[in-house]
């Protein structure tokens, strides 16, 4: 039996200082009032069942058989909570998994043969090519859409967390920040392409080539334009409205460090690239902490579309140019933007002394305990095994 003993209550007027609010008491760095307000309204709800909220005084105290006076604990609230969120989390993993599934048996009915994409040999590898037509362009845009479309519907119902929170609005303008924040999405891409080129040369030595998802090559410029619209721009916000907005901002109600460990290791295992998932989890480091710091989604969709883009660009010329003469070309482009990065990277920060370091905004549970509770999850497990299994199988032996 279980009995609420409330010792020294006091009445409304007395400070609020008497509570443990956890709701209330969350700290989102560089947010604007309306998201902290909304934020709180939304966790508030008592019938949410995806919102730690725990209100009590801190002289109550619960009487149980057995233990005697306990105090309660909000940090079994939390663990209720973080349990939902991971069930969540992993039913819009599981719904990308299988439209990017559903993406490989589209394109190999099309052609009538079993092929991972339309291009298929990735980074700097002789490239093989099927020479692709509007209405698969469309069918692969189109499923490649509902790939992000369908899961952020489905968290946004379940949720129906404010549109304020998961698109958030910045504090006030960090105009050096948010220069710095691109200069940065550039240098990172460019250097995770390099890597990405050593990666796959030393894959090639060894008899290993990987399929590649992120191009498609026609005889009609027309498809390759309107897949690269699709592809730079289109999903680049679809992506990080999921990722930096529904997903980082839902997870930051148990602190800004997990969520920003759950918001780059959920983009970096949403797809089946087993050398691009290094590179994967280094822009999306850079990405979500420029979202934290700048507390605005326009500056990671800012930040997406010119990684994405740059990277369509560097497929280009190794599409259209000989394998050699592409390597040759994408390591001085990536050199290059490199370079002028970091100059205008030291010239940006001169102005302003700026400081990257995640609020770590600790809750009752440590970060150690949550993410035990976050990887131990079973459909969680489920959906990294898969992942991986279907990334190992897609290595192609020559």
């Amino acid at each position: 039996m279980r009995i609420i003993i409330n010792h020294n209550v006091q009445t409304k007027s007395k400070k609020d200082d008497d509570y443990i609010d956890v709701a209330k008491n969350a700290d989102y760095q560089n947010q604007s009032h309306e998201y902290y307000r909304e934020f709180l309204n939304w966790r508030s709800s008592g019938d949410n069942p995806y919102a730690y909220s725990f209100v009590r005084r801190k002289n109550e105290y619960s009487y149980v058989d057995g233990k005697g006076y306990v105090s309660n604990d909000p940090g079994d609230k939390e663990k209720k909570v973080l349990k939902r969120c991971c069930r969540l989390i992993a039913m819009t993993m599981f719904t990308i998994i299988l439209f990017s599934l559903a993406e490989m048996f589209y394109v190999s009915m099309y052609y009538k043969t079993f092929v991972f994409s339309t291009t298929k040999v990735l980074y700097g590898q002789s490239v093989e090519t099927y020479d692709v037509p509007m209405s698969l362009c469309l069918g692969i845009c189109l499923i490649r859409s509902l790939k992000y479309i369908i899961p952020t519907l489905i968290f946004i119902l379940d949720t129906r967390i404010p549109g304020e929170v998961f698109l958030p609005k910045a504090d006030k303008m960090f105009p050096n920040m948010t220069a710095c924040a691109f200069v940065m999405a550039l240098m990172a891409a460019s250097f995770c392409r390099i890597s990405n080129d050593v990666l796959a040369y030393i894959a090639e030595k060894i008899g290993i080539g990987v399929y590649r998802f992120d191009y498609m090559y026609s005889s009609n410029p027309l498809v390759t334009i309107a897949f690269g619209f699709c592809n730079c721009i289109f999903l680049s916000v679809l992506s990080e409205v999921l990722f930096r907005g529904l997903i980082l901002q839902t997870m930051r109600q148990f602190g800004d460090m997990f969520a920003f460990i759950i918001c780059c290791v959920t983009e970096a295992f949403c797809g089946f690239d087993i050398l691009g998932y290094g590179s994967t989890i280094c822009i999306g480091i850079i990405i979500t902490l420029f979202t934290l710091r700048t507390g605005s989604i326009k500056t990671a969709i800012g930040m997406r579309i010119s990684a994405t883009t740059l990277f369509f660009l560097l497929d280009t010329v190794g599409v259209y140019l000989e394998k050699n003469y592409a390597m040759i070309a994408e390591a001085g482009v990536c050199l290059i933007i490199i370079a002028i990065s970091l100059v205008i990277y030291s010239r940006v920060t001169l102005a302003q002394n700026f400081s990257f370091n995640v609020n770590n905004s600790k809750t009752h549970l440590s970060i150690a305990k949550k993410l035990s509770i976050f990887f131990s999850h079973s459909g969680i497990m489920l959906w990294l095994i898969i992942v991986l299994t279907v990334a190992l199988f897609s290595l192609r032996f020559v």
